[in-house]
């Protein structure tokens, strides 16, 4: 099968596209772009995105039953090497890649992420690539001024990410609406969850002053992981709903920190925890 490189603009807002990467892993993979000369530390930027993702959600639901999303990210890190555990970088300017996922996916993300980047199928026929590009093109445009916002849960009884222990044993720093913690089970020494304080399931539902939060409290954790473990970057990702495999009803995003001479990829620690992959010998992993 061959692979399809170029990637295709599905929708446009004032600040970000929602494309087709060339290399998309899934049937519902899209990713969204921010537009040169923005920032996201910019309020309107930050409500934009918003809106952007609810469409995005919207219309990957309308078309393909998504009832969960994935969420991947880098924050100033390109990855490096085979790429294992997240998207192929295929754009200068920042990307948030997002996984619709359905009851009958054919594949999920997490384990063609697995593999290393020249060894990913295609997701698609290029003629089946075209086809549903169009329908969501069309998807989107209508969910384009529509896209509801998810009602948020008002009741954090039994939240994971609301609890007096998160403060007492767990929180490292927080400002504006948003703290950052350490995992009780961390992947690797420079990994944290980054939260708002504020109750709030999805990030749909989030308010642009917590997103605006959330990109100085990176830039924070960037900083602490480059002082303490010479990290150059970061990868993020978060879940959006259980189909996606979010256990605790609360936002969080899963920081690690990276570098081009880190000891371990965390997400191949991952894959292994989660049974994705198991390894074979020193140093060689295979799909279970």
């Amino acid at each position: 099968m061959s692979m399809v490189t170029d990637h295709a603009v599905l929708a446009e807002s004032a600040y970000w596209q929602i494309l087709r990467p060339g290399h998309a892993l899934t049937d519902g993979h899209v990713a969204l772009r921010l537009n040169v000369g923005a920032a996201i530390d910019d309020p309107q930027v930050a409500a934009d995105l918003l809106h952007t993702y609810r469409t995005t959600c919207a219309g990957l639901r309308a078309v393909l039953g998504c009832d969960g999303f994935g969420v991947s990210f880098a924050w100033s890190w390109v990855p490096a090497g085979d790429g294992i555990g997240e998207p192929r970088a295929e754009w200068g300017q920042p990307a948030i890649h997002v996984f619709g996922r359905t009851p009958n996916e054919r594949v999920k993300p997490v384990r063609v992420m697995a593999q290393p980047v020249h060894a990913r199928p295609a997701a698609m026929r290029p003629s089946e690539r075209t086809r549903l590009d169009r329908r969501l093109a069309g998807a989107f445009a209508a969910h384009a001024d529509g896209a509801p916002r998810p009602d948020s849960d008002p009741n954090p009884a039994g939240c994971d990410g609301c609890g007096p222990e998160v403060a007492r044993d767990q929180e490292l720093w927080r400002a504006d609406g948003v703290r950052v913690i350490r995992p009780r089970a961390p992947l690797t020494e420079a990994n944290v969850l980054v939260l708002p304080m504020r109750h709030v399931v999805s990030p749909a539902s989030l308010r642009p002053a917590e997103v605006v939060s959330y990109a100085e409290r990176l830039r924070e954790v960037r900083a602490h992981f480059g002082d303490r473990f010479g990290a150059t970057g970061l990868s993020c990702f978060l879940n959006d709903g259980a189909r996606a495999g979010q256990e605790t009803p609360h936002v969080h995003v899963h920081v690690f920190g990276r570098s081009a001479d880190e000891p371990r990829n965390p997400f191949e620690v991952l894959a292994r925890r989660i049974g994705v992959v198991r390894e074979s010998r020193p140093g060689s992993y295979r799909l279970s």
